[in-house]
């Protein structure tokens, strides 16, 4: 896809993007934090159905968000941005995008292991692409241990992201946060 001129800041629409992802990410740790921790059986399930749902969401806004970025330039790092911290900020970036892809995939493995409804608010049902064995739980497990560790690596992610957006916006002061805010 060809790529527009690079501009000073991100458009509105990959700011929008960005910011409804991240509270859609921050609704997803909750509700995750919130099945594992449920005091019954009954809230394990409406956490986890949530979760699930919102999702299913997050995944086909994660595609609309790679697919935006695959068409439209980043703007160019702050003046004086030193090679390496502009690398450092691509490769982080770049993991963000593929533990955001590896979530949704790791986290559908195991809705439809658990045999739960795949619907989405009642309104469309999201295909069963494969069937379980019931005698084997191996891929529910290895599919649990990747969804959960790729929660964790997410949140190390983004705690590092927001780490370098604070970092430049109050120790270099090199307005990178304006990028993404006007």
């Amino acid at each position: 896809m060809p790529q527009s001129p690079s501009p000073r800041a991100w458009n509105r629409i990959a700011q929008i993007l960005h910011w409804i992802t991240a509270a859609m990410i921050l609704g997803q740790f909750v509700l995750g934090w919130l099945t594992e921790k449920a005091p019954d059986r009954q809230a394990e399930f409406l956490f986890g159905r949530s979760h699930f749902q919102l999702g299913v969401l997050l995944a086909g806004l994660i595609l609309m968000r790679l697919f935006w970025r695959l068409s439209h330039a980043a703007p160019p790092p702050p003046p004086g941005e030193p090679a390496w911290r502009h690398g450092l900020a691509t490769t982080a970036h770049g993991l963000i995008y593929l533990v955001l892809i590896i979530l949704p995939i790791s986290g559908y493995v195991v809705w439809v292991h658990m045999r739960e409804p795949m619907d989405l608010f009642g309104l469309v049902v999201v295909p069963t692409v494969f069937t379980p064995s019931p005698d084997d739980e191996s891929l529910w497990s290895g599919a649990w241990y990747v969804h959960f560790f790729a929660g964790w690596a997410l949140a190390g992610l983004v705690a590092l992201h927001i780490a370098a957006a604070l970092y430049h916006q109050f120790v270099l002061k090199d307005g990178l946060v304006r990028r993404m805010l006007d």
